[in-house]
């Protein structure tokens, strides 16, 4: 079968806070009746408030080792590796942002749909699992990530590159942009942090601060329509290059005209890089 060439534009849209807002090990976090409730809360603490969590994201430690390390004791009704197979299993029934998913899969024919997370192992295995052994259907029953993971072409995961995407957008994103042939001026981030949004917007691309239960989905949806919509940056280049060459030509200097008039549109409106207005506060 010949396979189908992927757009050349590309919507990165980040996992947490944005298509999910659940914890790891959610059947036992949430529920207080748990027997390894209060031992995995009690462990879980200092990972997620000191330096350990970025360790864990950075691909510097794996799952297994996190896991060892907090020193949880498990009585004889749990086999030696329940907390690793449960944290694999609570990650694939991870709740997902149903109207977000929906609403990428329409544009899925103009760009590509990349979750782009600052992200553990486990949470990437468990991606690469899904859509690996997973088949698309056209009835989804559950709005869980083993469910809608296929709505997305690929990911990329901090645990792999070992950056952030705050901190070293370049080594983040570069290699999957580089490998697809296109350029941050060609991408889209949908993310609910401002510094990662911030760093996106430096390199060139366009970045989208929403937050999953604070920002309306029809204002991504605006948001997403009005960047598709608008000429690829990249081709503007292209037409400015060209009339620097040949500036005498007629077709060209119209090319020029138009650039300029878009990107006066840009200036004015204030969306062209930055489609963000007033910071939404996180709770």
């Amino acid at each position: 079968m010949k396979q189908v060439p992927l757009p050349d534009r590309v919507v990165f849209v980040d996992w947490h806070g944005v298509l999910s807002c659940d914890p790891f090990w959610a059947s036992i976090r949430n529920n207080a009746r748990h027997p390894l409730h209060l031992q995995l809360a009690k462990s879980l603490a200092p990972i997620f408030t000191g330096e350990g969590a970025h360790a864990w994201m950075k691909g510097q430690v794996s799952s297994a080792q996190v896991i060892a390390g907090m020193g949880i004791k498990l009585d004889r009704r749990f086999r030696d590796d329940f907390l690793q197979r449960r944290l694999l299993a609570d990650c694939a029934r991870m709740r997902v942002n149903v109207p977000l998913f929906e609403m990428l899969r329409e544009v899925k024919t103009s760009a590509s749909i990349v979750v782009a997370t600052d992200n553990m192992d486990c949470f990437a295995d468990t991606f690469r699992r899904i859509r690996k052994t997973r088949r698309l259907t056209g009835h989804r029953s559950a709005a869980t990530l083993a469910e809608w993971a296929f709505v997305c072409d690929d990911m990329i995961c901090s645990s792999d590159v070992a950056a952030f995407k705050s901190e070293d957008p370049v080594t983040f994103f570069g290699p999957w942009l580089s490998r697809h042939g296109i350029t941050f001026h060609d991408a889209l981030l949908i993310d609910d942090r401002e510094d990662n949004c911030a760093a996106f917007r430096q390199q060139g691309g366009t970045a989208l601060r929403w937050r999953i239960g604070a920002d309306d989905i029809t204002e991504a949806a605006t948001a997403l329509r009005r960047w598709l919509d608008a000429p690829a940056e990249s081709e503007l280049l292209c037409a400015a290059a060209r009339v620097r060459r040949n500036p005498t030509r007629l077709a060209d200097a119209k090319v020029r005209a138009t650039a300029e008039r878009v990107a006066a549109g840009r200036a004015v409106a204030g969306w062209g890089y930055q489609l963000v207005g007033e910071p939404v506060p996180l709770g």
